[in-house]
């Protein structure tokens, strides 16, 4: 008799695997030259990596301090089906530290949006030259019970 409601057992040598953390993340961008000096001034981001094809820079590898790396690939029709959508949420350390950002990009003629409290705590919304919404977030995660 074969039990099919239960996951089947791993063998006894296999260790499981792990992730050890993020590697990157990629984001479709209409003009990655653009969105590269709009990540450095908005971000901190300090570009690494410009990667150049006939007609141009078609993709460019920004890093932060913080030591989180992103990847602007030329992709104007995915950047476009993203425009609106949250796909990048940075951690800040405070609320507070949301006001700070405000101020900074309020001095830069940066769009952006009200500082809201959401399921997993307070954080603000800023479009990037696509509209990709770059979400900042302060302070730590909720726990289960919290949110």
């Amino acid at each position: 008799m074969t039990r099919h409601d239960r996951w089947p057992e791993e063998p006894a040598d296999d260790a499981p695997l792990l992730v050890t953390g993020l590697h990157h993340v990629r984001l479709p961008v209409t003009d990655p030259e653009r969105s590269r000096d709009w990540y450095v001034q908005v971000g901190g981001f300090v570009p690494v990596l410009d990667y150049e094809q006939e007609h141009g820079v078609v993709g460019v590898v920004c890093r932060h301090p913080s030591g989180l790396v992103i990847g602007l690939h030329q992709d104007p029709d995915r950047a476009a089906a993203l425009s609106g959508f949250a796909v990048l949420s940075l951690a800040v350390a405070t609320p507070e530290d949301l006001e700070r950002w405000v101020g900074r990009l309020d001095r830069s003629s940066i769009a952006h949006g009200p500082i809201e409290q959401g399921h997993l705590g307070p954080y603000l919304e800023v479009p990037d030259p696509d509209g990709i919404v770059v979400r900042f977030h302060g302070g730590p995660l909720p726990y289960v019970e919290e949110a």
